[in-house]
């Protein structure tokens, strides 16, 4: 019996409220991680953490992906992005569209440049009502879905993931190590509308399957959305 190599899964926004908990279920899962941030620090919060200890944290931007490391790379995950919030003048406009649109699709690029050939991205389950491209933040994940599907109509090896949770509930923990229970939060309005709220851990878990399983995922994009997470 030929025994599946873990793979070497490099993290965009790594050291972030999901980015922190894919990548323990990434670690959980066998997977070698490196995690790469814009201060390539581990939070301080994880110091006592096992498993924060088995990651490689970096130095990365998903913007100016580093095509080099890359190429180490079985798997690309990217969790990068900015709040669903509204914009009020052009420049507002461009920073969202950039952290959600532009940051993402460059750092997809830059995997198939390295020969990369399969990759995870962070979309969002986005209410009709604010599917516009006058929305920043719709406007920039949809053109990251693109992105993501260009990317697995290159060849049947080829493959792409996007999960695209509700609101993303968990504990959050700040840099000041002050956490905050957002699912406590919500706790309130979750059973009423249970399809636009996804737990942190179930997102983690769908990330770290579609990284270190062939299939179902092999030679197309895949939308895993809301419920189905």
């Amino acid at each position: 019996m030929i025994e599946e190599k873990s793979p070497k899964v490099i993290v965009y926004g790594g050291n972030g409220f999901i980015g922190i908990h894919a990548s323990n279920a990434l670690i959980t899962s066998g997977a070698s991680v490196v995690c790469l941030s814009r201060t390539g620090h581990k939070p301080l919060h994880l110091k006592e953490e096992n498993w924060g200890k088995d990651v490689r944290w970096c130095k990365g931007d998903a913007s100016k992906p580093n095509i080099e490391l890359l190429k180490t790379a079985d798997v690309m995950v990217c969790l990068v992005g900015s709040p669903p919030l509204p914009t009020f003048s052009r420049k507002a406009y461009d920073k969202q569209f950039f952290a959600n649109g532009t940051a993402c699709v460059n750092a997809i690029e830059g995997a198939s440049q390295a020969g990369v050939k399969k990759v995870i991205l962070l979309g969002a389950k986005i209410p009709g009502v604010m599917q516009s491209k006058s929305f920043a933040y719709f406007a920039g994940k949809q053109s990251a879905l693109r992105s993501a599907k260009e990317f697995a109509s290159q060849s049947e090896s080829h493959s792409s993931i996007v999960i695209q949770p509700g609101m993303v509930t968990g504990r959050r923990v700040l840099d000041n190590g002050k956490a905050i229970r957002l699912d406590w939060m919500t706790s309130m309005i979750s059973p009423l509308l249970p399809s636009q709220f996804t737990s942190v851990e179930r997102v983690a878990q769908r990330i770290a399957h579609a990284a270190t399983n062939i299939q179902p995922y092999a030679g197309r994009c895949t939308v895993i959305a809301g419920r189905d997470i």
